[in-house]
């Protein structure tokens, strides 16, 4: 039996900033947000709320004959009362969210358990990923990459979009703080800009070997996948990640991320090693065939947390043909990461585009005046 996503829905907030006059504002070099991060525009609920989003992914989503909502999120500003119950009453729904937390990575657990749902019951079931992330305007770069998203999928048997091979994901969990959001930050998250970068890359990594290892008889990842999508947390790290990956495969080169988590400084020199194989023609290739598909959205929408990895999916899922595959790499901070194969049932193609263009841009002075309003709106939630 065939388990995957029928429907997708996808909902932005209206508004978006400027990266280039933010970081200006910030007094970053206003390059640094495209050629250093690859971010253009930041998503902002300006005038919108998170449930407004979740209402909107999930009123194109057949739910009639749903019994089971999935929701994952890292934004509920309440530590006992869901987000979801909240959203499901918006759309007129009874139904108890299963709700999951794990950062970024909530989604494809969510959509992991879904799978399983349908497998034993034989019924469908729904996915809602919502998310915004919001950092200090002490912390300029990582407030550069802020987004905000709502994805609803419709996942059931005889899938008409994607398939997934859910029973043998590839997965790997760490124990490190490199980013968390306590209480009495809230609601920004303290984030350790050294330590999380290269956590990242070791968790994909890791969870790429696990799969790797259940799947015996696959020689080499770069040929058997026609697409990868990875977690985005800003697209030039997928490019690192890319390197490392494809570096692994094709030379059996392991390059020496654990010392990175020892001591974070190192990152920047371990970076040049990356930045020696972006050089190589044959990985542009792959990268420019494989993965960059995955990252036509994500410099227009920010970190959208959950929501994410499936922003980039459905820039994959443009370019894909049916029966072909696509990696998915999930990565939640605290810390990790799922690998995942999916198959391709249909070419499919989003509303993405038509709302990013109709994306109204506000000037950073109102951005400032809105920032205000909405941390004091959160903290007192």
């Amino acid at each position: 039996m065939e388990i995957g996503i029928s429907q997708i829905n996808v909902a932005l907030p209206s508004f978006f900033i400027s990266t280039k006059e933010l970081a200006k504002k910030r007094g970053i070099d206003p390059s640094y947000s495209e050629k250093g991060i690859g971010v253009f525009e930041n998503r902002i609920l300006f005038k919108e709320k998170l449930e407004d989003l979740a209402q909107r992914a999930l009123k194109k989503i057949k739910t009639n004959d749903v019994e089971r909502f999935f929701v994952a999120t890292e934004s509920d500003p309440d530590a006992s009362k869901p987000l979801g119950v909240k959203i499901l009453s918006l759309v007129s729904q009874t139904k108890i969210p299963f709700q999951l937390k794990f950062a970024c990575l909530a989604g494809l657990e969510a959509i992991l358990l879904a799978c399983e749902y349908v497998f034993s019951s034989n019924k469908p079931a729904v996915v809602l990923m919502i998310d915004r992330s919001f950092y200090s305007s002490e912390n300029p770069k990582a407030e550069l990459t802020q987004g905000a998203c709502a994805i609803a999928l419709r996942i059931e048997k005889n899938p008409k979009i994607l398939s997934f091979k859910f029973q043998n994901p590839g997965q790997y969990a760490y124990d490190l703080d490199d980013f968390k959001v306590p209480f009495y930050f809230f609601p920004f998250p303290e984030v350790n800009g050294e330590l999380t970068k290269p956590v990242y890359l070791i968790c994909l990594r890791n969870a790429f070997e696990d799969w790797k290892k259940k799947e015996r008889g696959i020689k080499n990842a770069v040929d058997y996948f026609d697409f990868f999508v990875m977690h985005t947390p800003f697209p030039k790290i997928v490019e690192w990640a890319s390197a490392i990956f494809w570096r692994h495969e094709e030379e059996k080169h392991h390059l020496g991320l654990e010392t990175c988590i020892k001591k974070p400084s190192l990152f920047e020199i371990y970076k040049k090693e990356i930045d020696k194989v972006r050089q190589n023609e044959n990985f542009k290739n792959f990268f420019q065939k494989k993965v960059m598909p995955g990252l036509k959205y994500n410099p227009y929408v920010g970190n959208s947390y959950t929501c994410s990895i499936f922003v980039s999916l459905l820039g994959a899922l443009e370019k894909a043909k049916r029966g072909q595959k696509i990696a998915l790499a999930g990565y939640g901070s605290g810390a990790g990461a799922i690998f995942l194969e999916t198959k391709v049932k249909n070419n499919f193609k989003s509303d993405i585009e038509t709302q990013l263009k109709k994306g109204k841009r506000v000037s950073i002075n109102d951005y400032e005046k809105w920032r205000k309003k909405f941390s004091a709106g959160l903290k007192k939630i």
